[in-house]
């Protein structure tokens, strides 16, 4: 009868950015009374020391390398679960490669989950089944920080869930799969877990902290209040637009907002039902926002149809003129399973089916329009123009830092970060992929630690 269970992460596409999931899983199994061990591969070699119960989390670009640690435990007698965004999409991939696979929230099943194993009887699948479920508050256990090493990962983050699930429903994204409906956190919950709270900006982990926006309100006192030097977190240009919010945010010492631009281009933007959001309502947002000193980073996605290296000159001399903070980008990607890789795999339109590159790093979809050497070598081009020293600097001072400083430290020290990440080859990230952690970068991580200690320093309130 097992009463241990370890807990490992694979490799992640930002390898050193503490997560909660290990955290939150810990917690929740150990309040069903088993003893908790974690293992995070991004940053400290695999445990493979005896062990009778194992779970892992994954997605879809690290799952090769879950279903071989799966392999591997279960060959020398351990049960292994697995859980996590692409077990939960895509179940019947997942399930082949272990005893028990979790679909969804583990909050809802964990007590089934450890009583079956218990006995000797995980199921296949375990799935919460009753609607009435998802529609209470969303729960979460409180994070068990102390599975973690901390000083392994960069200062930057701390990690706060507020909500789950967004309303609308891009083409692109998952999120409607992962929480049905999406609901809020108690504010007695998100109080305690600020509690623990020990470095970094807060970051807000909900796929849409305004989903909800008079919740956030309420919200927002809570994060004002914190003993922390910031807060930072993703939404949409919509949620963005209430008259009241840059003043609201900015006395809650939010740092910055993540917002999905995705394209300038309407019919782009249509393609993924995304047609809402318009470019010129970008722009109006990131100038409320930035004025008080609020930086907005836009999120694109490449590699649609008709894209090609006039759209990305287009695109640069837009973020160029509306002074975006930072840019992000992910190739779009439909994960194995779904309904989109079946049309495109019919189509012959998949470039790679190889599962480590479904990362948004690399192009896996033949674009209509031009051939993928000619996507990445527009992206390349794109990202080299976008991270030159001229682009950040120009980008970065304006009105809002010049009011706050300090600000324009955080923006210089995230764009030096992403063009660091940008330059990091797919070869590479592969190697991570399967284990490969490769030597330790000490001097980046001192530089990253020490940019992050002195900002919160100048931030505390």
């Amino acid at each position: 009868m097992p009463e241990r269970i370890r807990l490992i992460q694979p490799p992640l596409v930002q390898p050193r950015y503490r997560q909660l999931t290990l955290p939150v899983v810990g917690a929740l199994f150990a309040s069903q009374g088993l003893e908790v061990e974690a293992c995070d591969e991004n940053v400290e070699d695999l445990d493979t020391s005896p062990v009778d119960l194992v779970g892992i989390t994954c997605h879809v670009y690290n799952a090769p390398r879950a279903f071989e640690l799966a392999r591997g435990f279960r060959q020398r007698g351990a049960r292994v679960i697995i859980g996590g965004t692409f077990a939960t999409t895509a179940p019947d991939l997942v399930a082949p490669h272990c005893d028990a696979v979790v679909a969804g929230e583990l909050e809802d099943v964990v007590e089934e989950v450890v009583r079956d194993a218990r006995g000797d009887q995980l199921r296949g699948l375990y799935r919460a089944s009753d609607a009435a479920a998802h529609k209470k508050p969303a729960p979460n256990a409180a994070p068990d920080w102390s599975l973690l090493e901390t000083s392994k990962y960069f200062r930057f983050n701390f990690p706060l869930e507020t909500s789950r699930g967004c309303r609308f429903a891009c083409g692109f994204c998952t999120s409607g799969q992962l929480w049905p409906t999406p609901r809020t956190r108690p504010l007695a919950d998100i109080e305690r877990d600020l509690q623990a709270y020990d470095h970094g900006q807060v970051e807000l982990v909900d796929v849409n902290f305004l989903n909800d926006a008079d919740f956030f309100r309420s919200v927002l006192p809570v994060l004002k209040r914190a003993p922390i030097p910031g807060w930072l977190g993703q939404t949409t240009v919509a949620d963005l637009e209430a008259p009241d919010l840059p003043e609201r945010f900015a006395d809650s010492r939010c740092r910055a907002v993540f917002v999905g631009l995705e394209s300038i281009d309407a019919d782009a933007l249509k393609s993924i039902n995304k047609d809402w959001n318009r470019a010129e309502r970008f722009k109006g947002v990131v100038k409320r926002y930035q004025d008080v000193g609020v930086l907005v980073q836009a999120g694109l996605i490449v590699g649609l149809d008709g894209q090609n290296a006039e759209t990305f000159r287009r695109t640069l001399d837009f973020l160029d003129e509306c002074q975006v903070h930072a840019v992000s980008i992910t190739y779009l990607h439909h994960n194995p399973g779904s309904p989109q890789f079946a049309k495109l795999q019919a189509a012959g339109r998949l470039h790679s089916e190889d599962w480590r590159d479904y990362d948004g790093t690399v192009p896996t979809i033949q674009p209509i329009g031009s051939s993928v050497a000619e996507l990445e070598r527009a992206v390349e081009e794109f990202l080299r123009q976008l991270y030159r020293p001229r682009s950040i600097w120009s980008r970065g001072v304006h009105r809002g830092t010049l009011r706050h400083p300090s600000q324009l430290a955080h923006h210089f020290m995230i764009n030096l970060s992403l063009k660091t990440y940008y330059e990091e080859s797919a070869a590479d990230r592969r190697a991570r992929y399967g284990g490969r952690r490769g030597p330790e970068k000490r001097l980046e991580k001192w530089l990253a630690d020490g940019a992050s200690a002195l900002l919160e320093r100048f931030w505390r309130p």
